[in-house]
């Protein structure tokens, strides 16, 4: 063989290798999450060894970003203008998961990757298309469309049957598609249903409570795979077996993090007596009082959400619960509001994944998002309810390149 076909032989087998290896990659990581999968495991996987594997890519972070890149140029080619495309995105094999993955990684890292923000631009350049051709969604804005969308795949990862394209497609065009979205409540619901079902550890005393302080930081800062209990240890000065007394294992103290977020907001909740139009009203203030007091916390339940997607994560339980419990709730507020919903199931779903979608957005893009406001102007014209603060969406919103630079 001479060498010229020998080299282009040679390249060509280096090709087939690295492809093989960032397939095996996408798979476990689809099915398991990034942070549970190693390159020894990528590379059983791509049968080859680790030294092998690293002569492809130097690192873990390296193959992550090849990775994220090849998923980015993947949607980028199903993407087309309309909100069809969004649907065909979910054609994409682990396009859910890895979509997921990816805003969980950017939330933790203390810069997102070109690759992810590439994805986020195409739904923003995507969302403003979408809203141009549907000029009567007033409703709508690009930043709360794209939220919704990633609140709503959040939301798939543990409600499977949940359809995020119809959803969209039944908000922008109600009488050609409507998802089916049945349910029977109609009674206010109270605030204490809010807390799960008993999980993990009961209250402690004061030094416990402390440790919950401390450990939510850390897991709002680092995610729960970031967080070893040698760490959280070192933070509230004792030691990994003083803690692991007091807690078990580190997925106790996850549950007791979690339970202490959710008895707080029931407390404050609990303290003030309202009607359901009045609650609702008012969601974009209890927000920014949220953000203003508590930011660590929706720092925190904004990561874990996106980080327990899989069902074997210590807290995948709690958040399947915690979504229904939520869900349930707003259902039973917009129910009650005389707000006039054709389908409060379906807005109580489009409201907590808006929600949520634009706390991933907050952590991304602290200097460029208003969530109360957003939450004021989506309370305002989807539900004809006027919020108790009329924080208005700015008339003049930043360019399209201002909004993604430090986005996702």
């Amino acid at each position: 063989m001479r060498s010229s076909e020998h080299a282009s032989s040679r390249t060509a087998s280096t090709a087939l290798t690295r492809q093989r290896i960032l397939a095996s990659a996408r798979a476990l990581i689809g099915s398991r999450g990034g942070a549970q999968v190693s390159l020894e495991d990528i590379a059983a996987a791509s049968e080859i060894t680790r030294p092998g594997l690293l002569g492809h890519f130097r690192s873990m972070d390296a193959l992550m970003t090849a990775v994220e890149a090849e998923f980015c140029a993947e949607s980028g080619r199903q993407m087309t203008l309309g909100v069809s495309s969004w649907a065909n995105l979910l054609e994409i094999p682990d396009y859910r998961s890895m979509s997921v993955q990816f805003l969980s990684l950017a939330m933790t890292a203390d810069s997102p990757s070109p690759s992810t923000a590439c994805h986020h631009r195409q739904l923003l350049e995507s969302a403003e298309s979408i809203l141009t051709e549907h000029s009567d969604s007033t409703a709508l804005t690009p930043q709360g469309l794209v939220a919704t969308w990633e609140g709503l795949l959040v939301l798939q990862s543990y409600f499977p049957s949940l359809d995020p394209a119809r959803i969209i497609q039944a908000r922008l065009d109600p009488a050609r598609a409507r998802p089916s979205a049945p349910s029977s409540r109609t009674a206010p619901v109270s605030p204490a249903s809010l807390i799960p079902a008993e999980f993990g550890y009961a209250r402690g005393r004061s030094r416990r409570q402390q440790i919950v302080e401390d450990a939510t930081l850390l897991f709002a800062r680092n995610g729960y795979h970031g967080t070893t209990i040698r760490q959280l240890a070192s933070e509230v000065g004792i030691s990994a077996s003083t803690l692991l007394h007091h807690f078990g294992h580190k997925a106790g103290l996850l549950a007791e993090v979690l339970r202490h977020r959710d008895e707080q907001l029931v407390h404050r909740r609990g303290q003030r007596d309202m009607d359901a139009r009045t609650e609702l009203a008012e969601l974009g203030d209890e927000a920014r009082r949220d953000l203003e007091v508590e930011r660590g916390l929706v720092d925190m339940y904004a990561v874990l959400s996106t980080e327990a997607i899989h069902p074997d994560h210590p807290a995948h339980a709690y958040f399947t619960d915690r979504f229904s419990r939520t869900i349930d709730y707003f259902e039973g507020l917009i129910a009650n509001s005389d707000s006039g919903s054709p389908d409060p199931r379906l807005d109580a779903v489009w409201l907590v994944a808006l929600w949520d979608g634009l706390q991933y957005q907050l952590i991304l893009s602290p200097d460029d998002m208003d969530l109360p406001a957003q939450l004021d102007h989506h309370i305002q014209t989807s539900l004809g309810i006027t919020p108790a603060t009329r924080s208005a969406i700015p008339d003049e919103p930043h360019t399209l390149d201002e909004r993604t630079s430090s986005q996702v």
